[in-house]
């Protein structure tokens, strides 16, 4: 790794008058090519979530043609052994294949604790607009969510509204383990190593938030990465959190998820469109642009610009000008604390494209 990283800087040294060129690619000429290309979607984050509560916890699951998995995830939580009272909002998003049938079926499924299962059916909305069904009424004093395809580890639910309750804290965070079809079911959770994770990770699953971090929050209809807000928005604001080192999460790798096939699409963008309407929302949650949120951003570019890498030039470069406005507009006067970003602001800052780019090939090959 040291001899890639040796090689990139030769280059650069070679390329020096290249690599320090200025992008021309002006902030509206960038604008008009990405919403030609995929147009910004509409959906925004804050809302006013109705609060009922009548459960310690309210596990909310999308659904949509889920009939591989439905069926083994709804069990992971049915079967759990607890003391609390706890509701499953089944959102049954347009599915067309056998997920109906699936989830009526589960209906008469005895749980071993007070567990109750609610379906809710709707017209496709998509992923946000499944989960944002689940939260308009917040009927749990915790609230929790669960991808159609994952699975809760045995003891999960008892053991982190235990922590929940005693400590007070406003969002607990267990550790998760990664698995794929091929693997038996019994050997899942016994044979991988889990992920340690000492502070909070993006994914909205794996933790339980107190209803209130989630009163005025909803995720952004229309977008891929609709998951950003919940580590750029969320957590910047002053809730207290604590990391368990249990594991309480099953998470199917699945090659059809976004995650492995957007790499190419031209809804990849989205990457960058999520990016901005967050930054745009933070006054509305009473957000500041600090320094949490500029380091954010910066790592963010890397994030973006890996989802985007097969993109066309123009793309990319377009991307990375919008980058460069968003830096100009919130953190004009900012600068980075960790010695790891500093050229990829320096880069960012003085608009050079191709620099950024061969910095972020560097970081790709460590």
């Amino acid at each position: 790794m040291n001899k890639c990283k040796q090689f990139i800087k030769k280059i650069i040294y070679k390329n020096a008058g290249l690599f320090t060129l200025k992008s021309r690619l002006s902030i509206s000429e960038a604008k008009g090519l990405l919403e030609q290309w995929s147009p910004k979607p509409n959906g925004i984050c804050l809302t006013k979530n109705i609060i009922d509560i009548k459960y310690d916890l309210q596990i909310i699951v999308p659904a949509y043609n889920s009939e591989k998995y439905i069926e083994e995830c709804l069990k992971s939580v049915l079967s759990q052994e607890h003391e609390y009272s706890v509701l499953i909002t089944v959102i049954n998003d347009g599915s067309t294949d056998a997920t109906t049938e699936i989830l009526e079926k589960l209906k008469g499924v005895e749980p071993k604790s007070n567990t109750r299962l609610e379906i809710i059916t709707q017209e496709n909305k998509g992923f946000s607009g499944a989960r944002n069904t689940g939260l308009k009424v917040l009927k749990g004093t915790y609230i929790s969510f669960l991808d159609s395809d994952d699975v809760l580890v045995p003891g999960a639910v008892q053991t982190m509204l235990n922590k929940a309750y005693n400590s007070k804290k406003d969002i607990i965070q267990g550790e998760l383990y990664r698995f794929t079809d091929i693997e038996p079911l019994e050997k899942r959770a016994r044979e991988h190593i889990k992920e340690e994770i000492n502070t909070l990770s993006g994914y909205p699953w794996g933790k339980i938030y107190r209803y209130t971090v989630l009163e005025n929050y909803c995720f952004p209809e229309g977008y891929w990465y609709e998951d950003t807000p919940i580590s750029f928005i969320l957590f910047g604001l002053p809730y207290s959190y604590e990391c368990l080192n249990e594991m309480v999460y099953g998470y199917r790798q699945n090659p059809q998820s976004i995650t492995y096939t957007s790499v190419s699409k031209k809804k990849s963008i989205d990457t960058y469109w999520i990016t901005e309407e967050c930054l745009k929302e933070f006054p509305l949650f009473g957000l500041s642009y600090d320094q949490r949120a500029y380091e954010y951003l910066l790592k963010q570019s890397i994030m973006n610009a890996g989802r985007i890498r097969k993109q066309s030039r123009k793309i990319r470069e377009a991307v990375f000008i919008l980058t460069h406005n968003l830096i100009n507009t919130y953190f004009t006067d900012m600068k980075t604390n960790s010695s790891s970003m500093a050229e990829i602001e320096k880069a960012l800052k003085n608009k050079q494209f191709l620099r950024f780019e061969l910095l972020i090939k560097s970081i790709g090959n460590k």
